[in-house]
């Protein structure tokens, strides 16, 4: 959604006129994705919980409990702008407090690592933007990435996380 769009949308919800659908991207319908890729949540999952074990520095088995399934949303509610689905992006997550250097200098290494099985890292657009936090994407969408929030809590821990996550897939 470009900024000028959000702009009409928020001056057309001012000015009291409801529903701003015209302007939102809802996104791929399940059917949609039958259709072209084919992909289902379930192989979805299974890629994310791979591709995470690959780029978490701590070596083990990802537990799938925590694999947020189905996911993420892949349409928007025209409504309430929030993620729905069907189709879904599953997607995992892991957050570590206050990690030691060496775990963040083997996440890095692991997400490098991620180029020889086809993932390219997407330049930041913020020039201000920590360098540890990174996005890497590979030709069919999969993504795996990290993050460092320095300045949570009232004692300022540092909070890294990293994420793998699928393209839109059908249940």
């Amino acid at each position: 959604m470009t900024k000028t769009t959000i702009v009409a949308c928020i001056l057309m919800i001012t000015a009291g006129v409801t529903g701003c659908s015209g302007f939102i991207h809802e996104g791929p319908t399940n059917e949609r994705i039958k259709d072209t890729t084919g992909l289902t949540v379930a192989e979805a999952g299974a890629i994310v919980e791979r591709n995470f074990e690959l780029i978490w520095p701590q070596k083990g088995p990802v537990e799938i409990a925590n694999l947020t399934l189905p996911g993420t949303g892949c349409r928007t509610n025209p409504n309430s702008l929030m993620s729905e689905g069907p189709p879904w992006r599953p997607r995992y997550t892991m957050e570590e407090v206050n990690p030691p250097q060496e775990f963040i200098d083997r996440a890095m290494a692991n997400l490098e690592a991620m180029t020889t099985r086809g993932f390219t890292l997407v330049p930041s657009q913020r020039p201000d933007n920590d360098p540890v936090n990174r996005l890497y994407r590979d030709s069919t969408g999969y993504t795996v990435a990290s993050f460092r929030d320095t300045s949570v809590g009232p004692r300022n821990e540092v909070r890294f996380s990293m994420t793998a996550s699928s393209p839109c897939a059908a249940e």
